[in-house]
């Protein structure tokens, strides 16, 4: 018997697409090849998602996926009665060199609305799924050995259940690079100007760790700024800034 599964992934790139009224949302829903902690009823292990996991599912569901907001269900974990209605419905669903990349058209209604206004503000930036895993390498997750490696398990084929946006993701290891994408296909920018565009969305914070010299810094990964660092060659707009270019050019919305 297979359990039903959900993953969530933090990703800066989730946009809303200027495509006349703003309401066409692009994301990953899961990325391949991304080793992530998981600690469930199969046990404690590392996760990968192999690159084929999707192929069946998306090739006989495909935009006949339903779309929720973190999965129909409350930050407690209970079943919602207002987020248990769709918010959206898919325009396209396919696998890529990346992960599984989707599409989605947000209705007309107060709740896709307010969602739609969080993911432009940047207070949503995760996508994710719930599904079932059919086949996986090893089939069993291995028993954790004490004080040893974790076991690696890689999913092999995914069932699809749902897909949509959760505030709160936490499924780690997400590369973002969505938004040099997003960029890098635009046409009127110079090469300079994407430059200093993506630095700025991308970028991560330093700060000294505590009782360390003003001049050593740990990353904290994930992090963002508003403020320019100070004495630092990193980019010279703001995270805020870069963002509101790209809402003047109507690159967001």
């Amino acid at each position: 018997m297979t359990h039903l599964f959900t993953r969530s992934f933090p990703l800066e790139d989730i946009s809303v697409v200027s495509d006349g009224d703003g309401r066409t949302v692009e994301a990953y829903a899961a990325v391949f090849d991304t080793p992530t902690e998981i600690s469930d009823a199969d046990g404690h292990y590392m996760e990968v998602i192999g690159r084929s996991a999707f192929d069946k599912t998306v090739s006989e569901r495909g935009t006949r996926l339903p779309v929720f907001y973190n999965h129909g269900r409350t930050l407690h974990g209970q079943s919602s009665e207002r987020g248990s209605v769709p918010i959206g419905s898919p325009l396209e669903v396919r696998v890529d060199g990346r992960g599984l990349y989707t599409r989605t058209r947000y209705h007309r209604t107060p709740l896709a609305d307010e969602i739609l206004e969080a993911i432009r503000e940047g207070s949503i930036r995760g996508q994710s799924f719930s599904g079932r895993f059919l086949q996986s390498t090893p089939a069993r997750v291995p028993r954790a050995r004490r004080g040893g490696e974790l076991p690696t398990v890689t999913r092999t084929e995914i069932r699809l259940t749902e897909y949509g946006p959760t505030p709160i993701p936490a499924y780690e290891g997400a590369e973002i690079l969505g938004v040099r994408s997003l960029v890098d296909r635009l046409g009127g920018l110079s090469e300079e100007e994407r430059a200093e565009l993506i630095a700025a969305l991308t970028t991560t914070v330093t700060t000294p760790e505590p009782g360390a010299g003003a001049n050593t810094d740990t990353p904290v990964e994930g992090a963002v700024t508003d403020e320019p660092t100070a004495g630092h060659s990193g980019p010279s707009l703001t995270r805020v800034q870069a963002r509101a270019r790209l809402m003047q050019k109507g690159i967001l919305l």
